[in-house]
């Protein structure tokens, strides 16, 4: 059994694993609509991505929309 490797974070967030969002992106330079997976704090903190069509960089929490939680029903 191999053990589980925390984040550096661990002891700074209560010790509870981060939930990873679901997002419904839309580029704000060619209009492309995709979805993402990407964990909570890095959407907070306004982590760039890029857009596969045009591949333009921009804020995921500024084009992005919270459509769940991966792993929840």
């Amino acid at each position: 059994m191999v053990a589980q490797e925390f984040p550096e974070d661990w002891e700074y967030s209560g010790g509870e694993l981060e939930k990873t969002l679901k997002v419904r992106v839309t580029c704000p330079y060619c209009k492309h609509k995709f979805e993402v997976e990407i964990g909570e704090s890095w959407y907070n903190i306004g982590f760039s991505i890029n857009c596969p069509k045009c591949g333009r960089s921009f804020p995921i929490n500024a084009y992005g929309e919270i459509i769940g939680v991966v792993g929840q029903k």
